[in-house]
């Protein structure tokens, strides 16, 4: 090459340089104005290019985690509400299993002892069904057939006192009517009587029920 040759690449301004035909690895930095539209594209297809890709990936990375925790987040609070409907639930039922069992467990009328022991003992756990079972046959079936006995049991309030996984105790407080051959008129007594409650195959049954 000429040295007329060289001095005319030499004045060659960066404003008449194709960036599609300059590799951009190869531009000397410091003979490129800066502010030339040339020179400008070439450091920007340097400096930005393979960048600008890493930042695509990282925004659409950023951007699918954040679904992906928007969903999780989502499934979490699905998830404690689930828990917090169950939880309502259960308690509710354990009331409800302590309240019917008052009624049928602490009445009876001398005229239906056998129907009044069967639906008693269905709402209760298979040991102290039998235990309430052979109490309600040896004493109060003689008793309320030979007075002529009739208990009635009104619920008058109930408060869930504790629930701990499969067991719960319910506080409940009665008026109980009693009418008998040896009465002259019908007798009220107030009572409190506090009911043991276990979950056994998917519900509540009485373990136990204690007078307070």
């Amino acid at each position: 090459m000429t040295r007329g040759q060289h001095e005319d690449v030499d004045e060659v301004g960066p404003d008449e340089v194709d960036p599609d035909e300059v590799d951009p690895d190869k531009v000397d930095p410091d003979k490129v104005d800066p502010d030339k539209g040339a020179s400008e594209e070439i450091r920007s297809r340097h400096d930005l290019g393979r960048p600008a890709t890493t930042r695509g990936v990282v925004t659409a990375v950023l951007v699918a985690l954040a679904c992906v925790g928007t969903g999780l987040l989502a499934w979490a609070a699905a998830s404690e509400s689930d828990e917090s409907d169950d939880g309502d639930s259960r308690r509710s039922e354990a009331l409800a299993v302590a309240e019917d069992a008052a009624a049928t467990l602490l009445s009876y009328d001398h005229a239906r002892l056998d129907e009044n022991v069967e639906a008693a003992t269905a709402h209760l756990t298979p040991g102290f069904a039998l235990e309430f079972r052979e109490y309600f046959t040896s004493t109060v079936m003689p008793l309320a057939t030979k007075y002529r006995a009739v208990l009635t049991t009104e619920l008058i309030a109930s408060g869930l006192e504790r629930i701990e996984e499969d067991e719960a105790t319910v506080l409940l407080y009665l008026d109980q009517t009693t009418r008998s051959s040896e009465l002259a008129a019908p007798r009220v007594d107030s009572s409190t009587v506090e009911v043991n409650l276990t979950w056994v195959d998917g519900e509540w049954l009485v373990a136990a029920v204690d007078p307070i």
